[in-house]
């Protein structure tokens, strides 16, 4: 009997060693190869758009030093990796669904994030914004747009350690000293008066908190001139979503902090609405913009409904990514399927996670209610150049 009880407390003992050992085990996330028949709706995908909107980034990888960076921090590539590819594509004349297909399938590889099992993530949209503004403070225009301050400093890190690549650290000079940048609330109270230039003043704080969101916008004028303007750097500080802040304090749920439950609350309560904004002390700074549509992180016109916004992390800029998610209506959450080929042309504050992305949905109404409600989960396959598939690091733990 004492044998017996012996034995199966070593049984036990081994067992939940084994456990534990498999807990610590560290998981095993890598870029898995995936076939195209296996990507949800593919098969039934109209690919000219995304093919056009594609062509838009090889213009500037065609541009480019064939041996510069065009990878992710977690994917090494180079320009070169694309430039064959993008070569193909711009010499494509007679464009039809059946070319465009070909094209891709020619030259591209699915690959899937990986960790134990496919890894999902969570999708929402933008739009460009439409504001009211004047070029002279007044007392309903009064609220600054800055242009870039002339004391902020950006430090490339991979310049210093190509480990770090695409990681940057912003601030200002204090004598020899780099220092952070003042925050949101430091800025609000007049911390760069002087050091940055006013574009325009709006009549929305609000307004202001979601063109930073969005990371462009149009300005109308009094004279009905419109001005465009664009993403032009930001202060450094951590970004914090203000729905997350709402959420927090029990005032929404994540159901009802959408884009619009976040607006009608701060206008609702306008002696709460600067102590709220100002616990995001990330500040964006913009520029005037020269062209009529949202520009991307990778000078480029955006694409509504095609161009993605990702986490530069994770996801090469330029790279074509296979979405599968769904997007609200006027009436329901998940009323409709999204299955299509995006590019990543641009990134995010907000935008970050290995599977993560932001849809650019355009300008107007439509675009602003699809955008303003969507926080859907979903997954995406990267398709990377078929030749650099080999390459690949085994491992991206």
């Amino acid at each position: 009997m004492k044998l017996k009880i012996l034995a199966i407390i070593t049984g036990i003992a081994i067992a939940v060693l084994s456990f534990t050992v498999w807990l610590k085990k560290p998981n095993a996330l890598k870029l898995r190869p995936a076939a195209f028949k296996a990507l949800p709706g593919w098969q039934q995908a109209d690919l000219v758009q995304s093919l056009t909107t594609f062509k838009h980034s090889c213009k500037t990888f065609l541009r480019q030093d064939p041996r510069a960076q065009a990878g992710s921090h977690r994917i090494p590539l180079l320009v070169k990796d694309w430039q064959p590819a993008c070569q193909a594509a711009l010499a494509i004349h007679h464009l039809d669904r059946q070319s465009a297909r070909a094209f891709f399938e020619t030259w591209f590889t699915p690959v899937e994030f990986y960790n134990n099992r496919p890894v999902k993530g969570l999708f929402t949209g933008y739009y460009m914004p439409l504001l009211y503004g004047s070029l002279t403070k007044t007392e309903a225009f009064h609220v600054p747009i800055y242009g870039l301050p002339s004391n902020l400093v950006t430090v490339n890190l991979g310049d210093f350690n190509s480990r770090y690549n695409h990681s940057r650290i912003v601030g200002r000079l204090q004598g020899n000293q780099l220092v952070p940048y003042p925050t949101r609330k430091q800025i609000n109270e007049g911390a760069i008066e002087g050091k940055a230039p006013v574009l325009v003043w709006v009549n929305s704080a609000i307004d202001r908190l979601f063109l930073e969101i969005q990371g462009s916008g149009v300005v109308q004028l009094p004279d009905g001139r419109r001005l465009y303007v664009g993403y032009a750097g930001e202060n450094g500080a951590p970004y914090t979503p203000v729905g997350r802040i709402l959420v927090e304090k029990g005032i929404m749920t994540k159901k009802t902090a959408s884009m619009q439950g976040i607006r009608a609350y701060l206008e609702a309560h306008p002696d709460e609405m600067d102590r709220i904004i100002n616990q995001n002390k990330s500040f964006v700074f913009f520029r005037i913009l020269k062209q009529t549509a949202a520009l991307g992180a990778q000078g480029i016109a955006l694409t509504p409904g095609y161009s993605l916004a990702v986490d530069r992390q994770w996801i090469p800029l330029g790279a074509p990514l296979w979405l599968s998610t769904t997007h609200p209506d006027k009436t329901h959450q998940d009323r409709k399927t999204l299955q299509r080929l995006m590019i990543a042309q641009d990134t995010g504050g907000a935008i970050r996670g290995m599977v993560r992305g932001d849809v650019f949905w355009g300008a107007g109404q439509t675009a602003t209610d699809i955008a303003g409600k969507m926080k859907n989960k979903g997954r995406y396959w990267l398709l990377l150049p078929r030749h650099s598939i080999p390459h690949l690091p085994k491992s991206l733990s």
